[in-house]
């Protein structure tokens, strides 16, 4: 397996630059995970390191070998399609075998390594198949098979699952985790879900914009996000993201709340971060805000709640269990600062 180091890479298309200047290791034997917003360059920058798009500035390097003039094929990295890219008139043991053979494997080897990964996978009885006769979750693993059987140095995997039902999402998440703790491969996973990201990840990078937000693991960009953008993307439902103003060791919240801040403040306009899990209803006289609930989410062993302060501002609470509250309801929100983020005029997290 090989480690990733990308450095200064930029992307032009025309006269737009959608990958601006990124520097990234990513490390032997780990599964980082590429999130961000539409159009943030997270598959561009994957199809850059699999040589399938041109790096116009900066280097690609894989396995401490400069491969960013190489072709594809020579650099040693295996690609996972979102539409599984099988041939459709090939049994799955073609499907898997096809590289192989194009390589020129001897026909032992190449029925051995087929054997060895659908053994791995646990398609075994598919190999006759072809993929008309696949569910979706089948056609996916034979597609992952097919980069498992050339022993690649670097696993890429770009939105593999996204066509997927909930149920089978679940079921290929594990079997990507399991995988990857079995083969101890180096993996680049491209996702715009925040579930797959925090499950499978080593680290998860954020991007946006063609910039690189944040690297991190998934507990630090939860529970440590680098700055506003970090805040507002990761978590479902999002960071609730409050305007205040620092004076005199207290946050004054825009509507005039005052709230305690516990360590040294930098005085002036900041904004105050909370996860929804930190809010909670409360009587009038605990409170730090009151509005009219504007949607109930009922989730059974929990449910979201969406207040409305005024026309601007809006807070977001996960609560435990059933909630009586109703649509239209005026109700009291308390905080517990626990875990609390602040961000200052620049947007950046002050505790970084």
């Amino acid at each position: 397996m090989g480690a990733v180091q990308l450095t200064g890479v930029r992307k032009f298309f025309g006269a737009q630059e959608v990958i601006k200047g990124i520097d990234l290791t990513v490390a032997d034997g780990e599964l980082v995970v590429f999130v961000g917003p539409s159009g943030c360059g997270k598959s561009t920058l994957l199809r850059m390191i699999a040589g399938l798009e041109d790096v116009d500035f900066g280097a690609v390097e894989i396995a401490g070998v400069d491969v960013t003039e190489l072709a594809p094929a020579k650099r040693g990295v295996a690609m996972v399609f979102q539409n599984y890219a099988l041939y459709p008139h090939m049994s799955a043991y073609d499907n898997l075998a096809y590289g192989l053979r194009r390589a020129g494997l001897p026909r032992a080897e190449v029925d051995a390594r087929v054997q060895e990964t659908a053994a791995l996978l646990q398609i075994t009885e598919l190999l006759p198949r072809r993929p008309k006769a696949m569910s979706g979750g089948q056609r996916q693993r034979v597609a992952i098979g097919r980069a498992i059987v050339r022993k690649p140095d670097v696993f890429l995997f770009d939105e593999p699952l996204s066509n997927l039902d909930a149920a089978l999402r679940v079921e290929m998440r594990s079997q990507i985790a399991r995988l990857h703790h079995d083969l101890a491969a180096t993996m680049i996973f491209v996702t715009h879900d925040q579930v797959e990201a925090m499950t499978l990840a080593d680290r998860i990078v954020v991007l946006n914009a063609g910039r690189v937000e944040q690297v991190g693991t998934p507990r630090e960009v939860y529970h440590r996000p680098a700055n506003l953008f970090v805040a507002g993307f990761i978590g479902s439902p999002a960071m609730n993201l409050l305007p205040a103003t620092a004076e005199g060791g207290a946050l004054t919240l825009a509507w005039g709340s005052r709230v305690p801040w516990p360590r040294p403040l930098p005085q002036g306009p900041v904004t105050l971060g909370l996860r929804p899990d930190r809010l909670s209803l409360v009587p009038p006289e605990a409170a730090i805000a009151s509005g009219a609930v504007s949607l109930v989410e009922h989730l059974g062993d929990e449910s979201i709640l969406h207040v409305r302060l005024d026309g601007r501002v809006s807070l977001t609470l996960k609560l435990g269990g059933d909630v009586a509250t109703r649509l239209g309801d005026t109700v009291h929100v308390g905080c517990d600062l626990t875990g609390a983020c602040l961000f200052g005029a620049d947007g950046r997290n002050l505790a970084e």
